[in-house]
């Protein structure tokens, strides 16, 4: 199984690019298992209560299929730096500067590229 962990605005570049999330992440890392800090999950509900009806993001599901894991109150990119370097695995994220910091510390990341492919990158 693939574990992923999700930044909030790779989530919604994910649902807001209408992949099949399975299909789509198991080419890359296999049947994927998501990673979600409770930091995220609180960007993602406030992200969804701003969005218009019948855009929602699926928050059902990402429970559903992820790993809630509760972190220290800190920048929420820090804490995502962090789990994804101890637990070695790749980060969902467009975010230009976490992308960055994320290959400068050898941490793998997932982006979702013109809303039509995902794409792993692993070094600079």
């Amino acid at each position: 199984m693939g574990d992923v962990l999700i930044d909030a605005c790779g989530w919604v570049a994910l649902i807001d690019g209408s992949f099949n999330i399975d299909l789509a992440l198991s080419k890359i890392v296999g049947p994927p298992h998501f990673i979600l800090i409770d930091l995220v999950l609180e960007e993602l509900e406030e992200i969804e209560e701003n969005r218009p009806r019948g855009k929602n993001l699926m928050l059902d599901l990402l429970l559903q299929r992820s790993t809630l894991v509760e972190h220290k109150a800190m920048h929420t990119d820090d804490a995502l730096l962090e789990i994804a370097n101890e637990q070695n695995i790749p980060l969902l994220t467009v975010d230009a500067n976490l992308k960055r910091r994320s290959l400068e510390n050898g941490i793998g990341i997932l982006e979702v590229v013109k809303g039509k492919n995902i794409r792993l990158i692993n070094v600079l």
